[in-house]
């Protein structure tokens, strides 16, 4: 079919159909307004309580409330919360625990109130951070402007939804104490109760997925960062050559350096920001060193316990572990066949120990790593007065062997003790010292008996200790004690417990039998401090899922068309309406709303008369343009005028045709203004727009016509043809053919800003409305004729 005979086919198709309206009957009214309330509105709505309901549901089955005994009416209650529409400042009390505690004076103010100082602790902290939400939501009342969905202004919607996200983790923050207990209701994780062996109720995941929640918005707002980032990056650098696919490829890259950054930062997460202080959240190091707690062998009931099951297999009995420690701690009065033993392994798993260092430290003594001799030296006596009081002086020397079982640094007890049976009679010092195999003294008292815990590399060290004693009679008795002990690793058999070294066999590697702390440099307040983080960079994660949101939504034809209110002032402005007879909304929004008025939604022109006179500034173009994008190359696209010229132009778009357009050095620019003449007038046909208009223009003629007016007024304008510049693509972009019109846009808007163009005028209504719509040229005022005849004050006398 040609050209010709598709216009008059779309000519014919447009006549018979408003014949067909014209003359009907009966006035067509819309199939239906508004939604009824049953079954419409009654099922919304219990959808909608349903959900809410199905959330509940879930959370009791994924957190159920732990069943506590009764309260006591007469006893002040364990714990104390607000009502939750104030647990956020709850929330910053509990924070301002881990801030700063400092003393202001209060000056005459203070001395006036009989409080010269203020102690700012946490309570100042809560209320003074409280301040700052509440004032955050009195605000909106005056900031200027008028009221916005959050789709018309992404950035404020995304404000506001930090501030929400803020408020909520802050508000987690002051039940951090219940999410300690819930941390711990998982399978995986059980404790001796009473000795019987007592886990959690929920799957492991339940807990790893509310854990990871922070790190994964995280994510989300690295992602943005990178995206946006490098978007920005490039669209400064290369402008008009980035395409859409180039775009699509940031996405994915900025998406794979996302992830990757997230899991390797995750041990950061995972150990309570363990480097960094657990931000404000983690007691000192030194602190933590004297943290002595350890895994251990636990006797536990046989056969007993709702958990048995699962235990059974790894429960020692009497005859397979006879050997250890632990059964000398069972009462001779209970039968060993009742009860067996759950190795320390397991329960390395359960809780934080030692948690500065790597390996499982036996503080407890339970390997007996003294009984040869070694890591422990020291002395106990006992000495009388003399007779006339005179001075006595004892000393004892010692030596230290602390043995390499894989460990660089290992935490030495070192101190000694003195009483007399007398209190308070005679004179007395005491001075105990350490000195390494060279004779360098590492530690001494100063006169009295002293303890403290040294850090020490394996090796034999010297222990002196000198009692001197005067001023006492033999009557009185002086008791003293000196020692050192060296704290080896905790050794394990293979069934994972504690062995007494005496059992192993000689030549054993004994360094193959320690215990890995699983939480090593993880902060004891882990939870506090990843709640700590929580309130900062993963509000700006929800931040920047609710900007991707509305970005997306402010592009799509729902939210936009949602803004109509049924004024009617787009019917009236639309020029292919055929009558509006009451109807209050355009063609667009009809076919939207599924409602047939008779007016195919192809018949629309996107000339945006209905935006320029929609209140609310609907931009109903964006919806055709979404359309006609879903139906490309079909019907009725087929049947859209310049489908022949646009099939012959689509051809240049591609890289390959850019040799037969003339560069920008070779072209002759000599003024400032360009004028684009359009495919029309290149291709020199004659364009019969018989489907809008009756009679007849001939595009061809316009060229010389402009340039005509051009040289009566005396201004200088370039000619930018079409052996310098491509299709602007005005029909590609409007049949749906966006990656065409991508191509051609790219390589007009390079060309154009090499040019030194800064004044763009054409003739053609669709290159200028796509020059000035759908181009990015910020630097370059783009006119129709008519414009830049006016602006230079051509006077139309048409008498």
């Amino acid at each position: 079919m040609g050209m010709i005979d598709r216009f008059g086919r779309i000519a014919d198709t447009y006549v018979k159909e408003k014949s067909s309206l014209l003359e009907s009957e009966q006035e067509r009214r819309r199939v239906h307004m508004g939604h009824a309330f049953w079954p419409t509105e009654v099922l919304r709505d219990t959808i909608i309580f349903a959900s809410m309901l199905m959330v509940l549901c879930f959370y009791c089955w994924l957190i159920p409330p732990p069943l506590h005994s009764a309260a006591d009416p007469f006893a002040q209650a364990g714990f104390v919360f607000p009502d939750w529409y104030v647990l956020f400042s709850y929330g910053y009390l509990r924070w301002g625990e881990y801030l700063p505690q400092f003393v202001i004076p209060a000056g005459p103010i203070g001395e006036f109130l009989g409080s010269p100082v203020i102690s700012w602790n946490a309570a100042w902290w809560g209320a003074a951070l409280t301040g700052i939400p509440v004032g955050i939501l009195a605000l909106p009342p005056f900031l200027p402007g008028r009221e916005k969905r959050g789709v018309e202004d992404p950035w404020f919607a995304t404000a506001g939804a930090v501030y929400l996200a803020h408020v909520w983790f802050i508000s987690v923050y002051s039940i951090n104490i219940f999410l300690e207990l819930y941390a711990k209701d998982r399978t995986d994780y059980c404790w001796d109760n009473n000795h019987i062996m007592d886990c959690g109720r929920q799957a492991p995941w339940t807990a790893e997925v509310f854990n990871a929640v922070p790190w994964i918005l995280t994510g989300i707002f690295i992602f943005a960062v990178l995206f946006f980032g490098i978007r920005w990056f490039m669209v400064n650098s290369i402008g008009a050559r980035l395409t859409p696919n180039m775009g699509k490829q940031v996405a994915v890259g900025s998406l794979i350096l996302a992830v990757l950054i997230s899991v390797v930062t995750w041990p950061i997460y995972e150990g309570g920001f363990w480097d960094y202080g657990g931000l404000g959240a983690m007691d000192d190091i030194d602190e933590l060193e004297t943290m002595r707690g350890q895994p251990s062998d636990t006797l536990i009931y046989y056969g007993k316990g709702d958990n048995w099951d699962e235990w059974s297999d790894e429960c020692l009995t009497f005859s397979e572990s006879s050997d250890l420690g632990v059964w000398e701690k069972l009462d001779e009065a209970y039968d060993p066949a009742k009860w067996c033993v759950i190795p320390a392994i397991h329960w390395s798993n359960w809780g934080i120990y030692q948690p500065t260092q790597e390996l499982i430290i036996d503080f407890e003594g339970f390997n007996d790593h003294t009984f040869n001799g070694k890591n422990t030296a020291g002395e106990a006596t006992e000495y009388a007065g003399t007779s006339d009081g005179s001075s006595i002086s004892n000393s004892w020397t010692d030596v230290i062997e602390i043995e390499d079982l894989g460990v660089s640094s290992l935490f030495v007890d070192i101190g000694c003790n003195f009483r007399t049976t007398v209190r308070n009679v005679g004179s007395h010092t005491q001075d105990l010292s350490i000195s390494d195999n060279s004779g360098k003294l590492l530690w001494s008292t100063d006169g009295e008996c002293d303890s403290t815990t040294l850090k020490l590399t394996p090796g034999i060290y010297q222990l002196e200790y000198h009692v001197t004693s005067s001023e006492v009679n033999e009557s009185v008795t002086m008791i003293t004690d000196y020692s050192a002990v060296a704290f080896q690793p905790l050794l394990l058999d293979e069934n994972g417990a504690a062995i007494n070294r005496a059992d192993i066999p000689a030549g054993t590697v004994l360094s193959s039998m320690t215990l890995e702390n699983p939480t090593f440099e993880k902060n004891p307040k882990s939870l506090d401090a990843k709640l700590t983080y929580s309130i900062f960079v993963p509000c700006l994660g929800v931040g920047a899922i609710v900007f991707f949101l509305m970005r997306s939504m402010a592009r799509g034809y729902e939210w936009e068309m949602n803004k109509c209110y049924g004024c009617d002032l787009c019917d009236d402005a639309c020029p292919v309406r055929l009558f509006n007879a009451g109807d209050k909304l355009n063609i667009i929004y009809n076919t939207w709303n599924n409602e047939d008025d008779g007016v195919p939604l192809y018949s629309c022109l996107t000339c945006t008369a209905c935006t320029n006179a929609c209140p609310q500034l609907v931009d109903y173009d964006s919806y055709v343009d979404i359309r006609r994008n879903l139906i490309v190359g079909g019907p009725p696209a087929a049947e859209i005028p310049h489908t022949v010229l646009q099939a012959v132009l689509a051809a240049e778009a591609e890289e390959d045709a850019d040799v037969e357009f003339i560069t920008v050095e070779e072209y002759p620019i000599d003024s400032s203004v360009g004028y684009y003449p359009g495919c029309v007038d290149y291709i020199d046909q004659e364009m019969i727009f018989s489907h809008v208009n009756e009679g007849e223009m001939n595009l061809g003629e316009t060229t010389t016509a402009a340039f005509t007016i051009f040289d009566e007024m005396g201004k200088d304008v370039t000619y930018l043809g079409r052996d310098f510049l491509k299709c602007c693509g005005h029909d590609q972009k409007w049949q749906g053919m966006t990656e065409v019109f991508e191509k051609l846009k790219a390589y007009n808007q390079k060309k154009l800003g090499e040019s030194g163009i800064d004044t763009l005028v054409t003739s053609c209504a669709e290159c200028f409305r796509t020059f000035a719509m759908d181009y990015e040229l910020d630097e370059m005022k783009v006119m129709h004729t008519t414009e830049y005849l006016i602006e230079n004050g051509f006077e139309m006398d048409l008498a």
